[in-house]
């Protein structure tokens, strides 16, 4: 009877390998931060082969590193912000947003003693301050985004000083070389627990919904294999559900992943909520991002961003899910959000 229980379960095991090696495969690089942790609760929890695809994850320390192995084809997929990807679609590299990761997530830290001038929700407390940033990332543009709506002229009324990198900008924040700076998550946080810096504000109290990492894959790829890209995207859809009504499994899911402490996940997660894990495309915010690097004078010639952004695969697999779950209130909100934003 033990044989053949053994040989059953043996059997089996073989079935689930072989049919995990004749799913369709992605390679999927990533930037290690807990807004992209839709990627490991579906991986976690097998959203991923029920959909049909066989995904292996990539970390990256930049986005300049991982696009540019997305762009050598040692990647299918990737999600390294919205600036990176539009750069290197203005020069050239054929490359199409399909979906999301992050919406939101960027803060303005501060030493304690300055937090109280620059409190409040009016953007002019930061005209004649010295901000720290690194250049072209999404805090870079959208902040800068955020002053135009308000009315300031950044380029006359603050001084920006360009680091080489996030950590960069927490250092002079903290020695006082810069009055406050501009960074992402897990930063702020761990600048709060490891040195008493304070978020004076999350750019989101200024520029609701703002676009931050986006999933972009090469265009001949998504046009050849459609179906593949939905039923990832399908996965994703899913995790998203996930990640909105288990917060508990959700935070420990992250931290096994990116070696972080839960408390800080649970913090920027779902405690203060300063990004959104949403897989939606956000096609609007994708061309206001466009412009927004056009203004600050990144890019000098215009380009037609538009026809590298492809909604329609997210919208069949957002459709496909919703057909399976009718009455879901978390995917209906999605499909209100996707009408909104795209």
């Amino acid at each position: 009877m033990k044989r053949i229980v053994l040989f059953t379960l043996l059997l089996a095991m073989c079935a689930g390998n072989a049919i995990g090696a004749g799913l369709p495969k992605l390679r999927v690089g990533y930037i290690p931060e807990p807004a992209h942790g839709l990627y490991f609760v579906a991986k976690e929890k097998g959203y991923f082969k029920e959909e049909g695809v066989d995904v292996e994850l990539f970390q990256f320390g930049s986005a300049a590193e991982g696009l540019a192995a997305l762009k050598a084809e040692k990647l299918d997929v990737g999600t390294f912000g919205t600036t990176a990807p539009i750069l290197f679609i203005s020069k050239g590299s054929e490359f199409t947003f399909i979906g999301g990761m992050m919406i939101g997530g960027q803060a303005i830290i501060t030493r304690p003693e300055r937090l109280a001038e620059l409190s409040g929700k009016n953007l002019k407390a930061y005209k004649g301050k010295k901000i720290g940033l690194v250049k072209l990332s999404t805090g870079d543009v959208i902040f800068k985004g955020a002053l135009k709506k308000a009315g300031i002229d950044y380029k006359k009324d603050i001084t920006f000083v360009e680091l080489g990198t996030v950590a960069s900008v927490v250092e002079a924040v903290k020695k006082g070389a810069v009055d406050a700076g501009l960074v992402y998550p897990p930063h702020f946080s761990l600048a709060e627990k490891n040195y008493g810096l304070k978020v004076a504000h999350y750019i989101e109290d200024f520029y609701p919904d703002y676009t931050c990492c986006r999933i972009v894959a090469h265009t001949k790829q998504v046009n050849a294999d459609p179906e593949t890209y939905r039923k990832f995207l399908a996965a994703l859809i899913r995790a998203y559900r996930f990640y909105k009504t288990n917060p508990d499994e959700t935070v420990k899911i992250y931290a096994r992943a990116l070696k972080i402490d839960e408390d800080i996940i649970r913090n920027e997660t779902y405690v203060k909520k300063v990004a959104d894990s949403n897989p939606d495309p956000l096609r609007k915010g994708i061309l206001d991002f466009w412009q927004h690097i056009r203004d600050a004078g990144y890019i000098a010639q215009d380009y037609p961003l538009d026809k590298h952004i492809n909604t329609t695969i997210y919208k069949q697999a957002l459709d496909g899910v919703i057909r399976k779950s009718p009455k879901d209130k978390i995917y209906q909100q999605m499909l209100a959000f996707y009408k909104r934003n795209n």
